[in-house]
């Protein structure tokens, strides 16, 4: 009884420290355009190129996860990502930072697929919302941590010192997942499996790709937001950076107490998109508003600024538990995988075209135009699962 949720917290450090070193660059943005002298919009392209790396590989992941287990991949994984962000402090200039950027996303992306099928195996379907709602809890703990850190070290030392955060995390997370992370003696997972055992692919029926296609959807505002929460405050409300990255840490405490929520509500209400329909549509109203509050009231803005991360960060664990379940055990590795290369798509576009977009029209316009991606969510979402 007690192991599974050893399994859990495990899984929950393995991912704050990937997501840290995936997307903590947002969190170095003023430093990162200060030492390199580029505009918001290349800063922004810097931010895309881990989850580059990671939309090139993670389908190759995916298969090594179903083939050689989850406690594999995870320790071959964080092992590159260490290596990899040790290699940022022997570059110069932001060509070569982007190029270990990429490789750093290349190297931290199954730990979040890998970790949720090791999940998915050590709880049954009527505590699985409740347990991956806790797992992606790790998104917004390690948003968190990142935000805490990660401005108040480049603002004092560098963008390399900000990098640290991500590799020191996943140095020492490692020896745990060498000792720990391991499936049920039930689980299918442990072994390898052969082509002729797996059933077919679920990719045949149109329900995953939709699944698919809200969490791309979604992807745009989340990553928006993240992005470019702290710049906003930093340019548009005169904040200091380290400010405002207590700010957005802060937020993400609620955060991740959302996703715990949203999980145990949609194992009470037996579905996975009934609540990832309300968290977009209420998604698309905060945006709204963000977009229309007026420069006379500031405290408005930072408040629905608040409330929109709070939003858009909500409905990960849901989408990633419904693309399992509708994949099945055999395919979930895979199946996680194709969710988190396809979500790649959106963390990796979305920093470089709303970079240029608030460079063209300023911040209002790219929350107006992420809250049309809510829309657009709610409007795909198939209704069955």
């Amino acid at each position: 009884m007690g192991r599974r949720w050893l399994v859990l917290c495990l899984a929950v450090a393995a991912q704050i420290a990937s997501l840290s070193a995936l997307f903590g660059v947002a969190f170095a943005l003023p430093a990162l355009r200060q030492e390199y002298g580029i505009t918001i919009a290349q800063a922004g392209t810097l931010a895309g190129l881990p989850s580059l790396g990671l939309l090139l590989t993670l389908l190759g992941w995916g298969v090594v996860i179903d083939r050689y287990g989850e406690r594999f991949t995870m320790t071959l994984s964080l092992s590159l990502t260490a290596l990899f962000l040790a290699l940022l402090s022997a570059v110069e200039g932001p060509v070569g930072a982007g190029a270990v950027l990429v490789l750093v996303g290349a190297a931290g992306g199954p730990v979040n697929a890998a970790g949720g099928r090791l999940v998915m195996g050590w709880f049954s379907a009527r505590e699985r919302g409740l347990a991956m709602g806790v797992r992606q809890g790790a998104q917004p703990l390690g948003m968190g941590l990142s935000a805490a850190l990660m401005p108040a070290l480049a603002g004092q030392h560098g963008f390399f010192a900000a990098m640290l955060v991500p590799l020191v995390l996943s140095v020492a997370v490692l020896p745990l997942v060498v000792l720990f992370a391991t499936p049920p003696a039930a689980a299918p997972s442990a072994a390898p499996v052969s082509p002729e055992e797996i059933p077919a692919s679920p990719y045949r029926r149109a329900a995953i790709w939709r699944v698919h296609g809200v969490s791309m959807l979604l992807g745009v505002p989340q990553f928006t937001v993240l992005t470019y929460a702290l710049v906003y405050l930093v340019e548009d409300h005169g904040w200091a950076a380290s400010a405002a990255g207590l700010l957005m840490a802060a937020v993400q405490v609620p955060g991740a107490l959302a996703r715990l929520g949203a999980g145990v509500w949609s194992d009470r209400a037996g579905t996975r998109l009934g609540p990832v329909r309300v968290i977009a549509a209420s998604g698309a109203v905060s945006l709204v508003l963000l977009a229309a509050a007026p420069p006379s009231l500031p405290g408005a803005a930072v408040v629905l600024l608040a409330v929109s991360a709070l939003l858009t960060m909500s409905h990960n664990g849901l989408t990633f538990t419904a693309v399992a379940e509708t994949a099945g055990m055999a395919w979930a590795g895979r199946a996680m995988a194709a969710q988190n290369s396809l979500q790649a798509v959106s963390s990796t576009l979305t920093p470089v075209l709303m970079g240029a977009l608030i460079g063209w029209s300023g911040f209002p316009a790219a929350f107006g135009v992420a809250a049309l991606f809510c829309v657009a969510a709610v409007v795909a979402m198939p209704r069955a699962t």
